[in-house]
Protein backbone atom coordinates (compact mmCIF):
# COMPACT_ATOMS: atom_id res chain seq x y z
CA UNK A 1 0.00 0.00 0.00
CA UNK A 2 2.83 2.38 0.86
CA UNK A 3 4.42 1.78 -2.55
CA UNK A 4 1.13 2.56 -4.28
CA UNK A 5 0.82 5.84 -2.36
CA UNK A 6 4.41 6.76 -3.10
CA UNK A 7 4.04 6.03 -6.82
CA UNK A 8 0.86 8.14 -6.87
CA UNK A 9 2.82 11.23 -5.82
CA UNK A 10 6.09 10.45 -7.64
CA UNK A 11 6.64 13.16 -10.28
CA UNK A 12 8.09 12.35 -13.72
CA UNK A 13 11.51 14.03 -13.57
CA UNK A 14 12.12 14.35 -17.28
CA UNK A 15 12.01 17.02 -19.97
CA UNK A 16 11.57 14.54 -22.80
CA UNK A 17 8.58 15.60 -24.96
CA UNK A 18 7.69 11.92 -25.30
CA UNK A 19 6.89 11.93 -21.57
CA UNK A 20 4.11 14.54 -21.86
CA UNK A 21 1.50 11.86 -21.27
CA UNK A 22 3.19 10.66 -18.08
CA UNK A 23 3.37 14.23 -16.75
CA UNK A 24 -0.30 14.84 -17.53
CA UNK A 25 -1.34 11.64 -15.77
CA UNK A 26 0.51 12.83 -12.68
CA UNK A 27 -1.07 16.30 -12.85
CA UNK A 28 -4.57 14.82 -13.19
CA UNK A 29 -4.02 12.72 -10.05
CA UNK A 30 -2.83 15.72 -8.06
CA UNK A 31 -5.72 17.84 -9.32
CA UNK A 32 -8.30 15.30 -8.10
CA UNK A 33 -6.74 15.61 -4.64
CA UNK A 34 -6.88 19.42 -4.87
CA UNK A 35 -10.53 19.39 -5.97
CA UNK A 36 -11.44 17.08 -3.11
CA UNK A 37 -9.64 19.33 -0.63
CA UNK A 38 -11.43 22.42 -1.98
CA UNK A 39 -14.84 20.77 -1.62
CA UNK A 40 -14.09 19.70 1.95
CA UNK A 41 -12.81 23.19 2.81
CA UNK A 42 -16.19 24.77 2.04
CA UNK A 43 -17.69 23.68 5.36
CA UNK A 44 -14.93 24.98 7.71
CA UNK A 45 -14.68 28.13 5.56
CA UNK A 46 -18.37 28.89 6.19
CA UNK A 47 -18.05 28.04 9.87
CA UNK A 48 -15.01 30.31 10.45
CA UNK A 49 -16.45 33.07 8.23
CA UNK A 50 -13.66 32.74 5.69
CA UNK A 51 -16.15 32.99 2.82
CA UNK A 52 -19.25 35.12 2.36
CA UNK A 53 -22.30 32.83 1.91
CA UNK A 54 -23.40 35.04 -0.97
CA UNK A 55 -20.16 34.15 -2.81
CA UNK A 56 -20.65 30.41 -2.29
CA UNK A 57 -22.24 29.83 -5.76
CA UNK A 58 -19.25 31.49 -7.46
CA UNK A 59 -16.87 29.44 -5.31
CA UNK A 60 -18.68 26.19 -6.19
CA UNK A 61 -18.85 27.20 -9.86
CA UNK A 62 -15.05 27.64 -10.01
CA UNK A 63 -14.59 24.20 -8.47
CA UNK A 64 -17.05 22.79 -11.00
CA UNK A 65 -15.11 24.30 -13.90
CA UNK A 66 -11.87 22.78 -12.61
CA UNK A 67 -13.60 19.41 -12.16
CA UNK A 68 -14.95 19.48 -15.73
CA UNK A 69 -11.52 20.46 -17.08
CA UNK A 70 -9.84 17.63 -15.20
CA UNK A 71 -12.46 15.15 -16.38
CA UNK A 72 -11.89 16.13 -20.02
CA UNK A 73 -8.14 15.75 -19.61
CA UNK A 74 -8.59 12.37 -17.93
CA UNK A 75 -10.85 11.13 -20.74
CA UNK A 76 -8.32 12.28 -23.37
CA UNK A 77 -5.58 10.32 -21.61
CA UNK A 78 -7.77 7.24 -21.25
CA UNK A 79 -8.42 7.25 -25.00
CA UNK A 80 -4.66 7.48 -25.67
CA UNK A 81 -4.89 10.80 -27.46
CA UNK A 82 -1.50 12.24 -28.35
CA UNK A 83 -1.34 15.60 -26.56
CA UNK A 84 1.35 18.15 -27.58
CA UNK A 85 3.94 19.40 -25.10
CA UNK A 86 2.28 22.90 -24.76
CA UNK A 87 -0.60 21.07 -23.09
CA UNK A 88 1.36 21.01 -19.81
CA UNK A 89 1.73 24.79 -19.90
CA UNK A 90 -2.01 25.17 -20.62
CA UNK A 91 -2.93 22.80 -17.78
CA UNK A 92 -0.81 24.68 -15.25
CA UNK A 93 -2.23 28.04 -16.38
CA UNK A 94 -5.75 26.67 -15.96
CA UNK A 95 -4.85 25.57 -12.43
CA UNK A 96 -3.56 28.96 -11.30
CA UNK A 97 -6.51 30.74 -12.98
CA UNK A 98 -9.11 28.72 -11.04
CA UNK A 99 -7.05 28.75 -7.84
CA UNK A 100 -6.67 32.54 -8.08
CA UNK A 101 -10.45 32.89 -8.36
CA UNK A 102 -11.01 30.67 -5.33
CA UNK A 103 -8.46 32.62 -3.29
CA UNK A 104 -9.85 35.97 -4.44
CA UNK A 105 -13.27 34.91 -3.13
CA UNK A 106 -11.79 33.99 0.26
CA UNK A 107 -9.41 36.82 1.09
CA UNK A 108 -7.00 36.83 -1.86
CA UNK A 109 -3.36 37.34 -0.94
CA UNK A 110 -4.34 37.56 2.75
CA UNK A 111 -5.83 34.06 2.78
CA UNK A 112 -3.68 31.81 5.05
CA UNK A 113 -3.80 29.08 2.39
CA UNK A 114 -2.29 31.27 -0.37
CA UNK A 115 1.03 29.31 -0.27
CA UNK A 116 -0.87 26.62 -2.21
CA UNK A 117 -0.63 28.97 -5.18
CA UNK A 118 3.14 29.13 -4.78
CA UNK A 119 3.36 25.36 -5.07
CA UNK A 120 2.66 25.92 -8.76
CA UNK A 121 5.94 27.80 -9.07
CA UNK A 122 7.56 24.49 -8.11
CA UNK A 123 5.45 22.55 -10.60
CA UNK A 124 6.20 25.06 -13.35
CA UNK A 125 9.95 24.87 -12.79
CA UNK A 126 9.83 21.08 -12.63
CA UNK A 127 7.56 20.30 -15.59
CA UNK A 128 8.35 23.17 -17.96
CA UNK A 129 11.59 24.13 -19.66
CA UNK A 130 13.19 27.33 -20.89
CA UNK A 131 10.92 30.19 -21.93
CA UNK A 132 7.73 28.37 -21.00
CA UNK A 133 8.89 28.02 -17.42
CA UNK A 134 9.78 31.73 -17.26
CA UNK A 135 6.47 32.73 -18.89
CA UNK A 136 4.54 30.62 -16.40
CA UNK A 137 6.32 32.27 -13.48
CA UNK A 138 5.38 35.69 -14.88
CA UNK A 139 1.72 34.62 -15.17
CA UNK A 140 1.86 33.42 -11.57
CA UNK A 141 3.09 36.83 -10.38
CA UNK A 142 0.33 38.57 -12.37
CA UNK A 143 -2.20 36.33 -10.62
CA UNK A 144 -0.85 37.27 -7.19
CA UNK A 145 -1.05 40.99 -8.04
CA UNK A 146 -4.58 40.60 -9.42
CA UNK A 147 -5.71 38.87 -6.23
CA UNK A 148 -4.62 41.82 -4.11
CA UNK A 149 -6.87 44.23 -6.01
CA UNK A 150 -9.86 41.93 -6.52
CA UNK A 151 -9.91 40.09 -3.20
CA UNK A 152 -13.15 39.79 -1.26
CA UNK A 153 -12.13 40.17 2.38
CA UNK A 154 -14.15 37.84 4.66
CA UNK A 155 -15.18 38.96 8.16
CA UNK A 156 -12.60 36.69 9.79
CA UNK A 157 -9.72 38.60 8.18
CA UNK A 158 -10.95 42.21 8.35
CA UNK A 159 -8.97 43.06 11.47
CA UNK A 160 -5.68 41.31 10.51
CA UNK A 161 -4.67 42.66 7.11
CA UNK A 162 -1.01 43.34 6.37
CA UNK A 163 -0.19 46.33 4.15
CA UNK A 164 0.28 45.49 0.47
CA UNK A 165 3.77 47.04 0.55
CA UNK A 166 4.82 44.30 2.97
CA UNK A 167 2.69 41.39 1.82
CA UNK A 168 3.38 41.39 -1.92
CA UNK A 169 7.23 41.65 -1.76
CA UNK A 170 7.26 38.79 0.75
CA UNK A 171 5.06 36.62 -1.44
CA UNK A 172 7.06 37.52 -4.55
CA UNK A 173 10.29 36.52 -2.78
CA UNK A 174 8.82 33.20 -1.67
CA UNK A 175 7.57 32.37 -5.17
CA UNK A 176 10.91 33.37 -6.74
CA UNK A 177 12.95 31.26 -4.32
CA UNK A 178 10.70 28.25 -4.90
CA UNK A 179 10.98 28.62 -8.67
CA UNK A 180 14.77 29.11 -8.76
CA UNK A 181 15.55 26.23 -6.40
CA UNK A 182 13.21 23.82 -8.16
CA UNK A 183 14.48 24.79 -11.63
CA UNK A 184 18.07 24.25 -10.48
CA UNK A 185 17.27 20.90 -8.84
CA UNK A 186 15.28 19.76 -11.88
CA UNK A 187 18.09 20.54 -14.29
CA UNK A 188 20.69 19.00 -11.98
CA UNK A 189 18.69 15.78 -11.75
CA UNK A 190 18.19 15.81 -15.52
CA UNK A 191 21.94 16.15 -16.08
CA UNK A 192 22.65 13.33 -13.62
CA UNK A 193 20.13 11.10 -15.36
CA UNK A 194 21.74 11.85 -18.72
CA UNK A 195 25.22 11.01 -17.33
CA UNK A 196 23.91 7.80 -15.79
CA UNK A 197 22.26 6.79 -19.06
CA UNK A 198 25.47 7.51 -20.98
CA UNK A 199 27.50 5.44 -18.50
CA UNK A 200 25.09 2.52 -18.80
CA UNK A 201 25.19 2.72 -22.57
CA UNK A 202 28.98 2.81 -22.54
CA UNK A 203 29.14 -0.25 -20.25
CA UNK A 204 26.67 -2.12 -22.46
CA UNK A 205 28.74 -1.24 -25.52
CA UNK A 206 31.97 -2.44 -23.93
CA UNK A 207 30.31 -5.69 -22.83
CA UNK A 208 29.00 -6.18 -26.36
CA UNK A 209 32.45 -5.53 -27.82
CA UNK A 210 33.99 -8.07 -25.48
CA UNK A 211 31.35 -10.62 -26.44
CA UNK A 212 32.06 -10.06 -30.13
CA UNK A 213 35.79 -10.35 -29.43
CA UNK A 214 35.28 -13.66 -27.62
CA UNK A 215 33.15 -14.89 -30.52
CA UNK A 216 35.82 -13.83 -33.00
CA UNK A 217 38.51 -15.64 -31.04
CA UNK A 218 36.40 -18.78 -30.87
CA UNK A 219 35.63 -18.74 -34.59
CA UNK A 220 39.28 -18.14 -35.44
CA UNK A 221 40.34 -21.10 -33.33
CA UNK A 222 37.67 -23.45 -34.67
CA UNK A 223 38.12 -22.59 -38.35
CA UNK A 224 41.90 -22.24 -38.46
CA UNK A 225 42.67 -25.98 -38.50
CA UNK A 226 40.18 -27.10 -41.20
CA UNK A 227 41.10 -24.07 -43.29
CA UNK A 228 44.80 -24.91 -43.17
CA UNK A 229 43.97 -28.52 -44.01
CA UNK A 230 41.93 -27.47 -47.04
CA UNK A 231 44.75 -25.24 -48.28
CA UNK A 232 47.32 -28.03 -47.91
CA UNK A 233 45.10 -30.53 -49.73
CA UNK A 234 44.48 -28.10 -52.60
CA UNK A 235 48.21 -27.45 -52.95
CA UNK A 236 48.89 -31.19 -52.94
CA UNK A 237 46.14 -31.80 -55.50
CA UNK A 238 47.52 -29.02 -57.71
CA UNK A 239 51.01 -30.54 -57.71
CA UNK A 240 49.97 -34.17 -58.17
CA UNK A 241 47.59 -33.51 -61.06
CA UNK A 242 49.34 -30.51 -62.66
CA UNK A 243 46.37 -28.21 -62.10
CA UNK A 244 48.31 -25.08 -61.24
CA UNK A 245 46.72 -23.23 -64.17
CA UNK A 246 43.17 -24.48 -63.53
CA UNK A 247 40.86 -21.46 -63.09
CA UNK A 248 38.52 -23.20 -60.63
CA UNK A 249 41.42 -24.26 -58.47
CA UNK A 250 42.93 -20.77 -58.57
CA UNK A 251 39.57 -19.28 -57.51
CA UNK A 252 39.24 -21.80 -54.68
CA UNK A 253 42.71 -20.99 -53.41
CA UNK A 254 42.02 -17.25 -53.55
CA UNK A 255 38.84 -17.65 -51.56
CA UNK A 256 40.60 -19.78 -48.97
CA UNK A 257 43.30 -17.13 -48.65
CA UNK A 258 40.58 -14.53 -48.19
CA UNK A 259 39.03 -16.64 -45.42
CA UNK A 260 42.44 -16.81 -43.78
CA UNK A 261 42.74 -13.03 -43.88
CA UNK A 262 39.30 -12.65 -42.31
CA UNK A 263 40.24 -15.03 -39.50
CA UNK A 264 43.51 -13.17 -39.01
CA UNK A 265 41.66 -9.88 -38.66
CA UNK A 266 39.12 -11.44 -36.31
CA UNK A 267 41.83 -12.87 -34.09
CA UNK A 268 43.48 -9.45 -33.84
CA UNK A 269 40.28 -7.47 -33.37
CA UNK A 270 39.62 -8.40 -29.75
CA UNK A 271 40.87 -6.00 -27.11
CA UNK A 272 40.55 -6.53 -23.38
CA UNK A 273 41.13 -3.28 -21.46
CA UNK A 274 42.41 -5.26 -18.49
CA UNK A 275 45.16 -6.93 -20.53
CA UNK A 276 46.53 -3.92 -22.39
CA UNK A 277 50.04 -2.86 -21.41
CA UNK A 278 49.96 0.93 -21.22
CA UNK A 279 52.99 3.18 -21.41
CA UNK A 280 53.65 6.88 -21.90
CA UNK A 281 54.58 7.21 -25.56
CA UNK A 282 55.68 10.12 -27.73
CA UNK A 283 52.95 10.13 -30.38
CA UNK A 284 54.96 12.41 -32.66
CA UNK A 285 57.73 9.85 -32.95
CA UNK A 286 55.37 6.85 -33.04
CA UNK A 287 53.10 8.24 -35.77
CA UNK A 288 56.07 9.39 -37.84
CA UNK A 289 57.55 5.88 -37.74
CA UNK A 290 54.23 4.30 -38.78
CA UNK A 291 53.80 6.76 -41.65
CA UNK A 292 57.34 6.15 -42.91
CA UNK A 293 56.86 2.39 -42.74
CA UNK A 294 53.58 2.47 -44.70
CA UNK A 295 55.07 4.85 -47.29
CA UNK A 296 57.98 2.48 -47.86
CA UNK A 297 55.61 -0.46 -48.37
CA UNK A 298 53.66 1.31 -51.16
CA UNK A 299 54.63 2.44 -54.62
CA UNK A 300 55.23 6.01 -55.72
CA UNK A 301 51.51 6.54 -56.37
CA UNK A 302 50.84 6.73 -52.60
CA UNK A 303 51.91 9.79 -50.63
CA UNK A 304 51.72 9.87 -46.83
CA UNK A 305 52.08 13.45 -45.55
CA UNK A 306 52.66 13.75 -41.82
CA UNK A 307 52.97 16.92 -39.74
CA UNK A 308 52.70 17.75 -36.05
CA UNK A 309 50.48 20.70 -35.04
CA UNK A 310 50.74 22.76 -31.88
CA UNK A 311 53.32 22.63 -29.17
CA UNK A 312 54.65 19.35 -27.79
CA UNK A 313 55.32 17.14 -26.07
CA UNK A 314 52.76 14.85 -27.71
CA UNK A 315 52.68 12.27 -24.94
CA UNK A 316 49.80 9.94 -24.10
CA UNK A 317 49.27 6.76 -22.10
CA UNK A 318 48.70 4.08 -24.75
CA UNK A 319 49.58 0.48 -25.69
CA UNK A 320 52.17 1.29 -28.36
CA UNK A 321 51.93 -1.91 -30.40
CA UNK A 322 48.12 -2.07 -30.44
CA UNK A 323 47.90 1.65 -31.17
CA UNK A 324 50.33 1.34 -34.07
CA UNK A 325 48.15 -1.42 -35.54
CA UNK A 326 45.06 0.78 -35.19
CA UNK A 327 46.81 3.68 -36.93
CA UNK A 328 47.88 1.36 -39.73
CA UNK A 329 44.24 0.31 -40.16
CA UNK A 330 43.14 3.94 -40.48
CA UNK A 331 45.85 4.81 -43.00
CA UNK A 332 45.09 1.67 -45.05
CA UNK A 333 41.40 2.69 -45.11
CA UNK A 334 42.37 6.18 -46.23
CA UNK A 335 44.56 4.80 -49.02
CA UNK A 336 41.75 2.56 -50.27
CA UNK A 337 39.19 5.39 -50.05
CA UNK A 338 41.41 8.11 -51.53
CA UNK A 339 41.69 9.34 -55.06
CA UNK A 340 42.68 6.27 -57.08
CA UNK A 341 43.22 8.15 -60.33
CA UNK A 342 46.58 6.93 -61.58
CA UNK A 343 47.46 10.45 -62.75
CA UNK A 344 46.86 12.10 -59.40
CA UNK A 345 47.82 9.21 -57.15
CA UNK A 346 46.66 8.81 -53.56
CA UNK A 347 47.49 11.35 -50.84
CA UNK A 348 46.83 10.75 -47.15
CA UNK A 349 47.30 13.53 -44.60
CA UNK A 350 48.19 12.54 -41.04
CA UNK A 351 48.44 15.11 -38.25
CA UNK A 352 49.11 15.03 -34.53
CA UNK A 353 47.80 18.03 -32.60
CA UNK A 354 48.45 18.69 -28.91
CA UNK A 355 45.85 20.61 -26.93
CA UNK A 356 45.75 21.56 -23.25
CA UNK A 357 44.28 18.23 -22.13
CA UNK A 358 44.20 15.94 -25.17
CA UNK A 359 46.27 14.82 -28.14
CA UNK A 360 44.39 14.31 -31.40
CA UNK A 361 45.53 12.21 -34.34
CA UNK A 362 43.76 12.78 -37.66
CA UNK A 363 43.98 10.64 -40.80
CA UNK A 364 42.41 12.29 -43.86
CA UNK A 365 41.90 11.16 -47.45
CA UNK A 366 40.56 12.86 -50.57
CA UNK A 367 37.77 10.44 -51.38
CA UNK A 368 33.99 10.84 -51.21
CA UNK A 369 33.63 10.97 -47.42
CA UNK A 370 32.24 8.50 -44.91
CA UNK A 371 29.29 6.37 -46.05
CA UNK A 372 26.17 6.85 -43.94
CA UNK A 373 26.03 3.18 -43.00
CA UNK A 374 29.57 3.30 -41.58
CA UNK A 375 28.74 6.39 -39.51
CA UNK A 376 25.53 4.92 -38.10
CA UNK A 377 27.16 1.58 -37.25
CA UNK A 378 30.44 2.89 -35.84
CA UNK A 379 31.78 0.41 -33.30
CA UNK A 380 30.11 -2.62 -34.88
CA UNK A 381 32.15 -5.33 -36.65
CA UNK A 382 31.74 -6.53 -40.26
CA UNK A 383 30.36 -3.20 -41.52
CA UNK A 384 32.01 -2.14 -44.77
CA UNK A 385 31.17 -0.76 -48.21
CA UNK A 386 34.44 -1.74 -49.86
CA UNK A 387 34.55 -4.68 -52.28
CA UNK A 388 36.47 -7.46 -50.60
CA UNK A 389 36.50 -5.56 -47.28
CA UNK A 390 36.17 -7.36 -43.96
CA UNK A 391 34.79 -4.52 -41.81
CA UNK A 392 37.11 -5.09 -38.86
CA UNK A 393 39.73 -2.35 -39.27
CA UNK A 394 37.55 0.49 -38.04
CA UNK A 395 36.02 -1.79 -35.42
CA UNK A 396 39.50 -2.50 -34.06
CA UNK A 397 40.30 1.21 -33.79
CA UNK A 398 36.99 1.92 -32.06
CA UNK A 399 37.51 -0.96 -29.62
CA UNK A 400 41.02 0.27 -28.84
CA UNK A 401 39.74 3.81 -28.27
CA UNK A 402 37.07 2.55 -25.88
CA UNK A 403 39.67 0.47 -24.02
CA UNK A 404 42.14 3.33 -23.40
CA UNK A 405 39.59 6.08 -22.69
CA UNK A 406 39.98 7.77 -26.07
CA UNK A 407 37.30 8.80 -28.57
CA UNK A 408 37.02 8.07 -32.30
CA UNK A 409 35.28 10.61 -34.54
CA UNK A 410 34.36 10.22 -38.21
CA UNK A 411 34.19 13.53 -40.07
CA UNK A 412 33.90 14.75 -43.65
CA UNK A 413 36.45 17.28 -44.91
CA UNK A 414 34.98 20.55 -46.22
CA UNK A 415 37.11 20.32 -49.35
CA UNK A 416 36.13 16.68 -49.92
CA UNK A 417 37.27 13.45 -48.36
CA UNK A 418 36.99 11.75 -44.99
CA UNK A 419 38.80 12.21 -41.68
CA UNK A 420 39.15 9.73 -38.84
CA UNK A 421 40.17 11.52 -35.64
CA UNK A 422 41.30 9.89 -32.40
CA UNK A 423 41.21 12.11 -29.30
CA UNK A 424 43.39 10.78 -26.47
CA UNK A 425 43.83 12.18 -22.94
CA UNK A 426 47.20 13.87 -22.79
CA UNK A 427 49.76 12.51 -20.33
CA UNK A 428 51.34 14.90 -17.87
CA UNK A 429 54.44 16.75 -18.89
CA UNK A 430 57.38 14.52 -18.08
CA UNK A 431 60.88 15.85 -17.57
CA UNK A 432 63.19 14.89 -20.42
CA UNK A 433 65.81 12.31 -19.62
CA UNK A 434 69.46 13.32 -19.88
CA UNK A 435 70.49 13.46 -23.49
CA UNK A 436 66.88 13.34 -24.77
CA UNK A 437 65.94 15.98 -27.30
Amino acid sequence: MWNAIRSFFTPPMTADPAEVTAKLHWMVRLRWLAITAQIISIFPALYFEMIDPELLPAFAGAIGLLTAWNMLTWLALQRDWVLPSPQIFIQLCADIAVLSILLALTGGAWNPTVPILFVHSILGAMLLQGRRSLAFFFILLVSVIAMQFTAQIPPALENSLLPRTILFPAQFLVALVFWILTAWLSRTLGALQADLSAARERKTRIDRLRAVGALAAGLSHEFATPLNTAQLRLNRLSRSMNLSENSDLITAREELNRCGEVLHHMAGSQLDPERLSLEIADLDRLVDQVCRGIANDHDEGVTIRYRPVGRGPYRALIPSVAFSQGLINLIDNAIQSGNEDSAAGVTVDVTVEAGPDRVEISVSDRGVGWPAIVRSHLGEPFVTTKPGGVGLGLYYVHSLSEAIGAQLFLEDRPEGGATARISIPRAGRVESAPGEA
